[in-house]
């Protein structure tokens, strides 16, 4: 589904939690603004949000990811055109006009 983004966006979390299939994570609260996603802190320091749905539980707050996930954030500015590819608790993953690859969040975007 294409969208365009109803306002400009950019984060720049650079200690972003990569997880690929398999990889063990503890985990804190989850989201109160956005449910369905998980604080999942990584052996190397690494944190962030992950949807709950990719976690296996392993006991005493440790998971395992089933899938990998990218947790890059497209920037968009107000105007941009960007295509959904996956929908996910309130966020897009989507692919914008250069094929450059993020989340956007449901409330940046108006649909086409």
């Amino acid at each position: 589904m294409k969208f365009i983004a109803n306002s400009d966006y950019e984060e720049n979390n650079t200690l972003a939690i990569h997880l690929t299939a398999g990889q063990e994570v503890t985990s804190g609260p989850a989201d109160r603004t956005w449910p369905g996603w998980i604080w999942a802190m990584d052996s190397f320091g690494r944190n962030g949000y992950v949807p709950a749905e990719i976690l296996e539980p392993l006991g005493e707050d440790r998971w395992a990811a089933m899938e990998d996930f990218d947790p890059t954030v497209l920037r968009v500015k107000k105007g941009d055109e960007v295509e959904s590819l996956r929908q996910v608790h309130g966020w897009h993953w989507c692919k914008n006009d250069t094929d450059m690859h993020g989340w956007v969040a449901d409330y940046l975007l108006k649909p086409l």
